[in-house]
């Protein structure tokens, strides 16, 4: 492909790169409004002159073609774009939903598919002219496409633009009617340049400079970024700060003529006409004469009272020099008349004060309460007449004002040097001050050593004092003797603790009570009626039966036997605990054998479920404990672990001796474990935790409240660890032989 430069392709070079280069600028100064969209709008700009290059500089039709298409992908989209910057610059953001924005590219997008299959159907181009030797451009002859889709469809979105921008005109001062008005001179460069095209009237037949007109317009927004900065003084901004400000806002030159002027300035001055802007003030119509003259004055700062629809207001006038602007100057009229009547009021309520102190002064003397004040260094400044009476043994109220609470902590111990341990009444002041600073000043029942000797209990209470602004100026407190009150409710406290633990140990009672009974009427009968039902089977059945039957029977029959004298044993263990009466013989022992012996008993047991029981107890450790109480221990941990174990599983047995010369035996078992709810409930008398085995046998839940009693007796403890579905862990401690040797 050989393409042909000239100094057109130069042209749209040059056009092309300053349509970025205002797009740099504007994009530099995205944040303010519209800037991001004039970035966006001159991209598409220069995209659609980047491409004319190459279509100036082709040799063929063909080729001239394909590079026209090509500048559509950019020059399409221009005046949609250049529409939505208009809307963001005038403040119209509430039209530029992306429901919108999606609409308005519907038509450039079709335009966009006709021109790329023109081909087919002739809609945008229905012909060429021949290439001018002397410029290599040429003509293009449009059809109804082109003129629908592209220039129609472009004028609207002008149309729509210009009206935008003329509203927006009309509506606002100067210096932004400026602004508003570069943007409009720039709207209309393409007006003019695609009427120059379209008509005709080309200077140079076959060149299009729509593209040049667009770029032209970002050139003209370009100087407005760059001399007038409207992208720095977006309308809307100033809408939003100065329109909505309550005080009035007024800029005048040196020669008192308006500048800008907000509305809340309007009304303050009454001004009806709005475009005064350029206009002397003194000719701008304002019904409330005495505050326009204090705003043109050059004094600083003015106090003005009006009647207004009678009704006294009051204004404040500021005045500030504007930078750059000789004589110029910002005036800003707030209206104090709240904060004026405010000061009124405060002081009429000064003066109902002053009236009604000595009314107070009064009561707060014949009160038998304590009552002060103190300011934010923590001196009196008041206290009442009891106050001095009871702690200084003086009438003298003026005594303490200016004092600290030290003053009154000097007195009392002076007074009584023999009672250095009383809470002074200064100390139970000062105690409270940073509580009652945050609200929360109050200390009741507190014990005071008063001059007469006596121990007083005091209610105290105190409250942060502010003045009008909020700010803590002091603390305030009253004290109230409440000694008799304090006594009566000691009392009434003790009782309701004597009358709690006797309910308490009256359930105890109940529980242990139910327990045992529960266990004699269900666990024991269960048994022992199995054993009974067996003796009369082989009573009545005996020659019937064979050898087998007779063994199995038999076999029950001490299986039961062996419940039941485990449960009696239990049963009698506890109630003889519970008396007081159960034997304690400690003495140094050696652990193994007695852990020995305790299995041996249980493997009758262990043998009808297959379950294996591991013995890691070491040779050499010894113990100091009670040892039938220990086998008990032993007997009920093995027994339990077994039952809970299914056939085949695995009882484990060790022991170590830990820092606190304590032993720690551990029984672990592989069987169905418990959920921290039982695990919870375990030890106690009050709750059912008992379970059948896993081959149904009975379980009563005594044997471990047992275990429990006998460890502590020994001065140990007991405790579990266990997960369902994966074994149970019970440990317990024993004082170790080392300890007693």
């Amino acid at each position: 492909m050989s393409l042909v430069f000239s100094f057109y392709s130069v042209f749209f070079l040059s056009s092309s790169l300053g349509s970025f280069f205002v797009a740099f600028l504007a994009w530099q100064r995205r944040p303010v409004k519209g800037a991001r969209e004039l970035a966006y709008l001159m991209i598409a700009a220069g995209i659609g002159a980047f491409w004319l290059i190459f279509e100036t500089a082709a040799p063929s039709v063909t080729q001239k073609i394909f590079w026209s298409k090509l500048e559509y992908f950019g020059g399409i989209a221009t005046p949609v774009l250049y529409l939505i910057f208009v809307l963001r610059f005038t403040g119209k953001d509430k039209f530029l939903t992306v429901k919108n924005v999606v609409i308005l590219f519907i038509v450039p997008f079709i335009t966009l598919l006709l021109t790329i299959t023109n081909e087919q159907h002739g809609l945008i181009w229905t012909g060429f002219s021949d290439i001018s030797e002397q410029t290599n451009l040429m003509e293009y002859y449009h059809g109804i496409g082109f003129w629908i889709g592209y220039i129609a469809y472009t004028y609207l979105m002008l149309v729509l633009a210009t009206i935008s921008l003329i509203g927006f005109i009309i509506r606002q001062n100067k210096p932004f009617r400026s602004q508003a008005i570069i943007v409009l001179a720039a709207g209309l460069c393409p007006w003019i340049t695609s009427l120059i095209y379209l008509t005709g009237n080309n200077p140079v037949p076959g060149l299009d400079i729509t593209p040049v007109s667009i770029i032209l317009s970002g050139v003209l927004s370009a100087v407005g970024i760059l001399n007038v900065s409207f992208l720095d003084l977006v309308p809307v901004a100033r809408e939003t700060l100065v329109e909505t400000l309550p005080d009035g806002i007024l800029a005048m030159d040196r020669q008192n003529r308006i500048q800008d002027i907000n509305q809340a300035a309007l009304l303050f001055l009454g001004i009806r006409n709005k475009n005064i802007i350029g206009f002397p003030a003194e000719s701008a119509g304002a019904s409330e004469i005495q505050l326009l003259n204090a705003a043109i004055d050059y004094e600083p700062e003015h106090q003005v009272e009006i009647l207004r629809d009678n009704e006294v207001k009051t204004f404040r006038i500021l005045k500030q020099e504007i930078k750059n602007q000789q004589g110029g100057r910002l005036v800003v009229i707030r209206d104090i008349s709240d904060r004026v009547e405010r000061q009124k009021e405060i002081k009429e309520a000064e003066e109902r004060y002053r009236n009604l102190y000595s009314v107070f002064r009064l009561m707060a003397d014949n009160t038998e309460d304590f009552l002060w004040a103190k300011d934010i260094n923590n001196k009196y400044t008041f206290v009442n007449k009891t106050m001095c009476d009871r702690l200084l043994i003086s009438n003298n109220i003026n005594e303490p004002i200016g004092k600290t609470d030290l003053f009154f902590a000097r007195r009392e111990r002076k007074a009584h040097p023999e009672n250095p341990e009383w809470h002074t009444f200064g100390e139970i002041c000062a105690d409270t001050d940073v509580q009652a600073i945050h609200g929360k000043g109050s200390k009741q029942f507190d014990e005071f050593g008063n001059v007469q000797g006596k121990f007083l209990f005091l209610d105290v209470h105190k409250a942060p004092i502010r003045d009008e602004n909020g700010n803590l100026t002091g603390v305030a407190g009253t004290a109230r003797d409440v000694t008799h009150t304090k006594k009566l409710e000691e009392e009434k406290l003790i009782a309701l603790e004597s009358l709690k633990k006797s309910e308490e140990n009256l359930q105890r009672i109940n529980a242990e009570k139910d327990k045992f009974f529960s266990i004699i009427a269900h666990d024991l009968r269960g048994p022992l009626s199995g054993f009974m039902g067996l003796t009369q089977i082989m009573a009545e059945e005996l020659p019937n039966l064979k050898t087998s039957d007779i063994q199995e029977m038999a076999l029950s029959m001490m299986n039961s036997s062996e419940t039941l004298y485990r449960l009696l044993e239990n049963l009698l263990h506890w109630a003889r605990i519970q008396q007081g009466t159960f034997p304690f013989n400690p003495e140094v022992i050696p652990l193994l054998p007695c852990v020995s012996e305790s299995i041996n008993l249980m493997l009758g047991l262990s043998k009808n479920k297959g379950i294996e029981i591991v013995n890691t107890i070491p040779e050499k450790l010894t113990v100091y404990a009670d040892i039938n109480i220990l086998q008990t221990i032993l007997r009920n941990l093995i027994s339990n672990a077994i039952k809970f174990t299914p056939i085949g599983g695995k009882v484990s047995l060790s022991a170590k001796e830990n820092r606190d010369n304590k032993v720690e035996i551990t029984i672990k078992d592989t069987g169905i474990g418990m959920s921290q709810t039982i695990i919870g409930n375990l030890f106690r008398l009050d709750v059912q935790t008992n379970r059948e085995g896993t081959k149904g046998e009975p379980s009563t839940g005594l044997g471990l409240i047992l275990c429990k009693e006998f460890v502590e007796i020994h001065g140990g403890s007991i405790w579990v660890e266990s997960e369902v579905e994966k074994g149970s862990e019970f440990t317990f401690t024993i004082p170790g032989s080392s300890e007693f040797m």
